[in-house]
């Protein structure tokens, strides 16, 4: 379900919390600050056809319905099935992946999944992190805090 009054207030958060003003968000593992994140080659992963890892994750943590704010498109999305999303797919492929500059949360904004188009998914908070560093082989992984 879309929700236009919401785009609004994240469009306007976005932007006036970065240094330039606009809508791209450099990846979560660059930001100073004291955030438990892990961030991965979400690429290699759906190359790899290892999408389950990500399955994985998001069941270990009870994660079932979720927000999306997808920055390219400044559209919000909520009530979306997140394992359905995981595996979405167009005449190209896989579409989960090419989701750029994307923030996926739920309602009680414990985590953060953040798609970035340098082909990494972050996970951000403690639970989800920790689900991440145990399930996903570090092969994948690029950068953590």
């Amino acid at each position: 379900m879309k929700n236009p009054e919401v785009e609004k207030k994240l469009i306007h958060c976005i932007k006036n919390n970065n240094s330039n003003h606009s809508l791209y968000w450099y990846p979560l593992v660059n930001i100073e600050s004291s955030l438990c994140t892990a961030a991965y080659d979400i690429t290699r992963i759906y190359q790899d056809d290892q999408i389950i890892l990500l399955e994985n994750i998001v069941n270990t943590c009870n994660i079932v319905y979720v927000s999306m704010f997808q920055m390219d498109h400044r559209e919000y999305f909520e009530n979306e099935s997140i394992v359905r999303l995981l595996y979405e797919r167009d005449e190209d492929g896989y579409v989960f992946q090419w989701y750029a500059e994307t923030f996926i949360f739920d309602r009680f904004e414990e985590w953060l999944i953040y798609l970035s188009h340098e082909h990494t998914i972050t996970f951000t908070g403690e639970k989800i992190v920790t689900a991440a560093k145990r399930i996903i082989p570090s092969y994948y992984l690029m950068h953590e805090t």
